[in-house]
């Protein structure tokens, strides 16, 4: 049985692994100058693999099939698949990374688990084509390669220094299959100018609400990072997918205290100041560029003396630091998404088997699909699951 998976990333090096091990003859193309390249930069080099809090809020897209998938593949499967190719782990409240905290360590474990295996990895060979014939596949990479058995696991176009330029896409499509308009997922926010960018390189604990026509779409708490384009970090990135133009985004910078609380310690932080410029005074509970930033939103003068605000100005500037707004102009683009939302639709896809509804013997595996999660190893859990599902079905 003859198997080519396209693609030599996570979900396309367990597939591979898990074909092989079933007696397959597998042969991995990648269109790169080597494989891999992605894992080695997820989880900022850390590589967190799988999360054990999996269930289907923490995706988008079809629900159901992503349950499906984790029910067959889930965190604990995808640890004991790493320990067998060497990988201990260690858990960090709930987030799984590799015990060496490398994602070098991952991606490694992978080519040589599936070079011991028989897969035969082939780089600098990008699939321009691809044919159904009576049986099996065509697969035309300058020359033409015959398969019994198909995957597609090319990524999707997120972080194209990494080799994801959409090929899987076209490919699928010259198959019939429906591809889901795929948009850049898990991205900082280009925003309106506004006082928050002269606080640019600040980081600070957030809570981060995408706002359309005065419904909360999805809010999320964590480190933000505040930029001289807008805004980023991980709650800023889990919520992306949501924003675009005409959205707000909400920001409170005290999530620890509500309204009043805050308020309260402002006041009382003034109060204490007496002749202090009231930066320097607010710098006892915001970062210090963020505190003038905050400050100059309202119109109080960073040299202003504590003393001398008024109660008017203190709850203006409690509002600013509770419900502070900044408004969408788009998402960074590819460029700097960490996953591609949209996709092969998964309508026509069995996600007990991971193969084509439309085509016999094609399968899918990967962010090429039609499903993107938030941050947490969410996106890779789903790679690794759709990988082995298809590369467990694709040996007979």
């Amino acid at each position: 049985m003859k198997v080519i998976i396209i693609g030599g990333g996570a979900a396309g090096l367990v597939a591979g692994i898990t074909a092989a091990k079933k007696g397959a003859d597998v042969t991995i193309l990648e269109k790169e100058n080597k494989p891999g390249k992605k894992i080695l930069i997820t989880g900022n080099g850390k590589c967190n693999i799988t999360n054990t809090d999996l269930n289907g809020e923490k995706y988008y897209g079809d629900r159901e099939f992503v349950k499906s998938v984790i029910h067959r593949f889930g965190y604990r499967e995808t640890i004991d698949f790493f320990r067998q190719c060497g990988v201990v782990v260690k858990n960090k409240n709930g987030y799984i990374y590799p015990r060496s905290e490398q994602a070098v360590t991952v991606f490694n474990m992978l080519r040589d688990a599936a070079l011991n295996f028989g897969v035969k990895i082939k780089t600098n060979n990008p699939v321009t084509k691809i044919q159904k014939k009576t049986e099996g596949f065509d697969v035309d990479v300058g020359i033409v390669l015959h398969c019994d058995k198909l995957i597609i696991a090319t990524g999707g176009m997120a972080a194209p220094k990494t080799g994801s330029d959409g090929t899987g896409f076209k490919l699928a499509a010259s198959m019939g299959h429906h591809i889901i308009e795929p948009k850049p997922g898990l991205t900082g926010l280009v925003c309106e100018k506004n006082s928050l960018n002269k606080a640019a390189g600040v980081r600070t604990s957030a809570t981060v609400a995408v706002i359309k026509n005065d419904v909360i779409l999805r809010a999320d708490t964590g480190e933000l990072q505040i930029t001289d384009y807008g805004i980023s970090g991980i709650p800023v990135f889990n919520i992306s997918r949501l924003a675009e133009k005409d959205t707000y985004v909400r920001i409170d910078f005290i999530p620890e205290m509500n309204h009043e609380q805050t308020k309260t310690t402002i006041t009382e932080l003034l109060e204490s100041g007496g002749f202090r410029p009231a930066a320097a005074i607010l710098n006892g509970l915001l970062n210090e560029k963020l505190a003038i930033a905050l400050l100059e939103s309202v119109h109080i003068n960073k040299n202003e003396r504590a003393e001398n605000i008024t109660p008017k100005q203190v709850a203006a500037l409690t509002e600013a630091v509770k419900n502070y707004l900044v408004s969408v102009k788009s998402t960074r683009g590819f460029a700097y998404a960490q996953v591609t939302q949209g996709g092969v639709d998964t309508n026509e896809i069995n996600p007990g088997t991971m193969e084509s509804l439309l085509v016999k013997d094609l399968h899918f595996a990967g962010e090429v699909i039609d499903v993107d999660g938030i941050c947490g190893g969410y996106n890779l859990q789903f790679a690794w699951a759709t990988g082995a599902i298809a590369g467990g079905n694709c040996f007979s």
